[in-house]
C-alpha cells in the first residue's frame, strides 16, 4: 500500500491521518504485511481446525442420513406406504447430496489452506474479508465475485 494521505471514505479528499491510520478500515501500518502474515498464520490454523471440524461433522451427517434411508432401514413395501417412502427417500437423498456438496466445498477450502491461497478470492485474487471467512470458512469468493456468480447461475 502506498504511504501518505489516504482519501477519506466518501469525501474525495485525502485523509489528514498518517498512513498508519486504520480508522477508515482501508489502511494498515507500514510494515504490517509481514506481521499480518504471522497473524494470518494463526488465523489460518484456526480456520484449518474449523474446516476440519466441519468436514468431520458433514461426514457424520452423511453416515447418519445414509443409515436412515428407508430402503436401508428395511422399510416395508406396503402399498399405502409406497408414496410416503418415496417422498422420504427423495428428501433424504437431497439432504445427502447437500451435505456432500458442502463437504466438497470444505475439502476445497482445506486444499487452499494447504497451498497458501486460503483467504484469497478464486476469481479476482483479492483478499476475502475476514468477517466473511469467519461466517463462511469454506467460502472461496469475495462478496462481489460471489454476487456475479450467483447472477450468472440464475
Amino acid at each position: 500500500m502506498p504511504a501518505g494521505p489516504v482519501p477519506a471514505k466518501g469525501s474525495g479528499r485525502p485523509c489528514s491521518e498518517p498512513a498508519a491510520c486504520c480508522r477508515y478500515g482501508s489502511r494498515r501500518a507500514a510494515g504490517t504485511p509481514a506481521g499480518r502474515r504471522r497473524g494470518l498464520q494463526m488465523e489460518i490454523s484456526v480456520a484449518r481446525k474449523r474446516l476440519e471440524e466441519m468436514r468431520d461433522g458433514l461426514d457424520r451427517t452423511v453416515a447418519v442420513l445414509q443409515g436412515e434411508h428407508p430402503l436401508v432401514r428395511g422399510a416395508g413395501a406396503e402399498a399405502g406406504d409406497a408414496g410416503a417412502n418415496l417422498t422420504e427417500a427423495d428428501r433424504n437423498e437431497a439432504a445427502i447430496q447437500t451435505a456432500q456438496a458442502q463437504r466438497a466445498e470444505v475439502t476445497a477450502a482445506l486444499a487452499r489452506v494447504d497451498n497458501g491461497s486460503y483467504g484469497l478470492c478464486v476469481d479476482c485474487g483479492k483478499p476475502v474479508p475476514e468477517p466473511r471467512l469467519e461466517a463462511r470458512p469454506a467460502t472461496s469468493r469475495c462478496v462481489p465475485c460471489q454476487s456475479k456468480r450467483d447472477r450468472r447461475r440464475r
